[in-house]
């Protein structure tokens, strides 16, 4: 299948409303989309969001499945998310990810890389990522190295096999975000060597975007390197999961 599961819309920081979002997937011969909006435990839009996106799931049945989602960010290296709880059952997937590192009095800015060791703000990060792979809450983890690059860290510098030894274990999504990573990322290709289950996703945040970044998507879907979630069944067994 044909898929991408991460997008936004204008309800965040999109700039298309989720229609125009859904009408371009369809005319790139996309089969599923999700729009993930990214959320705050302030949003006080998540439910119209999603109840929105309800009535569009049934208005393109016939055209693509659509799904519902939200990003959120992590907050504190207990891997928490700013995200209310309330917000998981309104929607079908909730992306977690790392926008800032935190430490314990705050958030890492980029400037501190003149104050602070690297190893200083890799352990923070590795702490908090651990903690996002343990978090109930998230199915997805959304461009997993992305904000280390704004650091100057290398992948070198990892302990890449505890990394990829942890999502293996956690059993959460990982995703190919092609905005940041590419096949060769080691965390990437260690990742689907372990058989972690990936989706690749584009992190549109505008029509053109996608009409872009779907070429990307396409090209690492037919590479074939990757174990691709089954998303239906995934969400059957999450629900049953739920209820029971």
């Amino acid at each position: 299948m044909l898929m991408d599961l991460h997008m936004h819309s204008n309800y965040s920081d999109g700039k298309n409303t989720p229609e125009e979002m859904i009408e371009a997937a369809i005319g790139i011969g996309y089969e599923a989309i999700a729009i993930t909006d990214h959320v705050w435990k302030s949003s006080s839009w998540v439910q119209p969001y999603a109840s929105h996106l309800r009535s569009l799931k049934q208005k393109y049945r016939h055209q693509i499945q659509l799904f519902s989602g939200i990003e959120a960010k992590v907050t504190s290296l207990c891997g928490d998310i700013d995200a209310d709880p309330t917000f998981d059952t309104m929607v079908d997937l909730v992306l977690g990810s790392i926008h800032r590192i935190p430490k314990s009095d705050g958030y890492f800015k980029k400037s501190d890389i003149d104050y602070y060791a690297k190893t200083v703000i890799i352990e923070n990060w590795l702490e908090a990522f651990n903690k996002l792979l343990e978090n109930p809450r998230v199915d997805i983890i959304a461009h997993p190295l992305s904000e280390l690059k704004g650091f100057g860290i290398r992948q070198e510098e990892l302990p890449m096999m505890e990394i990829t030894d942890s999502i293996a274990a956690s059993g959460k999504i990982l995703e190919l975000n092609v905005r940041y990573n590419t096949a060769d990322d080691p965390v990437i290709r260690l990742s689907a060597d372990k058989g972690t289950a990936f989706l690749i996703s584009s992190d549109s945040h505008s029509v053109q975007d996608l009409v872009v970044n779907s070429r990307l998507v396409r090209d690492f879907v037919n590479m074939g390197m990757f174990r691709i979630i089954d998303i239906q069944q995934y969400l059957i067994a999450k629900k049953e999961k739920t209820m029971g």
